[in-house]
């Protein structure tokens, strides 16, 4: 009994390593939660030029929209974006690794017209 118990092993080592590409694993994940908006069509925002109808349409409804004291308005987009890696190692070792970055674009419009616009 104690030979097939050995054979046993041995046969069970002999497959982990013949099978190597099978114990470790990985992968990459992103996810946007939010009212996210593309670098490339804040650029199409045209101060002292582009209308709030425009904005809509170009970066779609924003998360917030605030009065301002001198009776401008902003508008802020907010969104969080979870990007990620995670691996793990057949009975040894897994491990993730998880970057969350809060980003937002905000215009200020005056008389309904982009005056200022940035991103935090």
């Amino acid at each position: 009994m104690r030979t097939l118990a050995t054979i046993g092993y041995t046969c069970l080592l002999a497959s982990t390593m013949l099978l190597g590409g099978c114990l470790v694993s990985s992968a990459k994940a992103t996810r946007i939660d939010g009212a996210y908006v593309q670098p490339n069509t804040v650029s199409k925002v045209k101060i002292n030029h582009t209308t709030a109808q425009e904005v809509e349409e170009l970066l779609g409804l924003p998360s917030t929209m605030s009065d301002n004291d001198d009776g401008s308005e902003t508008w802020t987009w907010n969104w969080t974006k979870e990007s990620g890696d995670a691996g793990a190692v057949f009975l040894i070792f897994a491990g993730e690794k998880v970057k969350v970055i809060h980003e937002s674009v905000h215009i200020k419009f005056v008389d309904g017209i982009a005056v200022k616009k940035w991103r935090d």
